[in-house]
């Protein structure tokens, strides 16, 4: 069979990458393009007082100092999480509105606060130097369990007890019938840390805007150009799909970090039509890892209920996840999957798990123990590098 399933395919990419012609957004250059640079928040959690640019507009070279005032006056949208727990028929949660340039209080070490465009990449950052921004900080926590504490400082002024979501999934009173009859329960506490990619290309992107047809072009090292436009359009910019076009050449790495639109994307897209040429955007490796999204950060409690022959009779677990100051994207899908997938290739008859603000004890030792407390997620206050 020809076109079968199952047939070998041949690589046919791997010349150009090998001579040194891949095409990756970085190689792209268009005419009387500007270069962006970005101000990103240093504390964890702080009030902004005022961003004084005055002296970087000045600066021969310089096109524009953008900031969320600009961003808001423009009448622009938010990122909004593309999915929750209440989308897949869980309770209702938090949703969290993230501005692309934050206006009044930053919630974690990089969130950006202002962008300077300027003709080449050293007067930007030349002139980003020359932003000033008087923050008053406010207490912040960087783990979920410090984030649930009595009195800690809450990301988001209406989410109650920085309460995120909640999942839960199994069947509880099989569960707790196995507990019941046990011969043996091995408990187990396990951290997930929390990481990020690390891409060999890190995330760039390079928009221009057209005045005639009204039409967007992005250049963006995304791994999803129908999403990153749909976005866009319907959640950034207020425009059909049709007026934005993304293209993605060569991505040097991704594993699902660039699945999601960043502040960036958004900002160069608009910057460029609010500047009049297009905007290019390229970070340094610390600047990604900054903006990067990251992922785990999990603290789970599990118990494993065996009986005398050591076979499992039933699964029992409390997971606490942090899922950062905002909801990113499809950020509640890979929780969703460890409850789903918890019990794994195994044969387990009852299985009950839950998405839980934080572990009730830690466990290292084999023992039974008391039933396992329910709660919710939550997100901490900062996002470390």
């Amino acid at each position: 069979m020809r076109f079968g399933i199952g047939q070998p395919v041949t690589r046919k990419e791997d010349p150009r990458f090998l001579t040194g012609r891949g095409r990756y957004v970085a190689d792209l250059d268009l005419a009387r393009q500007g270069h962006a640079v970005f101000i990103f928040s240093a504390h964890a959690h702080a009030r902004i007082r005022a961003i004084d640019k005055s002296a970087a507009e000045q600066i021969p070279g310089v096109f524009a100092v953008l900031t969320g005032e600009d961003w808001a006056a423009d009448g622009l949208g938010t990122l909004d999480p593309e999915v929750m727990a209440e989308d897949m028929g869980g309770p209702k949660g938090y949703r969290t509105k993230r501005p692309p340039l934050v206006r009044d209080r930053v919630r974690y070490v990089g969130e950006r606060v202002a962008v300077v465009i300027a003709a080449t990449e050293a007067l930007a950052r030349d002139a980003a130097e020359a932003v000033s921004v008087d923050y008053e900080v406010l207490p912040g926590v960087a783990r979920a369990e410090d984030a649930v504490r009595p009195g800690a400082a809450l990301v988001h002024d209406d989410a109650a007890d920085n309460t995120s979501f909640t999942m839960r999934m199994g069947n509880a009173d099989a569960v707790d019938a196995a507990f019941a009859r046990a011969y043996h329960v091995t408990r187990l506490s396990l951290y997930n840390n929390r990481l990020t990619a690390v891409t060999m290309e890190p995330r760039g992107c390079l928009a221009e805007y057209d005045p005639g047809t009204r039409r967007y072009t992005l250049y963006s090292s995304t791994q999803n150009v129908h999403g990153a436009r749909q976005i866009l359009a319907h959640q950034i910019l207020h425009v059909p799909e049709s007026r934005i076009r993304v293209v993605a050449r060569d991505v040097g790495g991704g594993f699902g970090m660039k699945g999601n639109v960043y502040p960036e994307e958004a900002i160069v897209v608009w910057a460029a039509r609010r500047v009049g040429r297009p905007v290019k955007w390229i970070p340094s490796r610390s600047e990604a890892l900054l903006g990067d999204y990251q992922g785990r950060d999990q603290h789970v409690n599990a118990e494993l209920v065996l009986d005398a022959d050591g076979k499992f009779l039933a699964l029992r677990w409390t997971g606490s996840h942090n899922v950062g100051a905002y909801i990113e994207g499809a950020g509640a899908i890979p929780i969703l999957f460890s409850l789903k997938l918890a019990s794994t290739v195994y044969d387990i008859p009852a299985v009950a798990v839950t998405a839980a603000p934080r572990p009730s004890t830690s466990w290292s030792a084999s023992s039974i123990g008391r039933r396992a407390r329910c709660a919710s997620i939550r997100p901490s206050c900062a996002r470390r590098t």
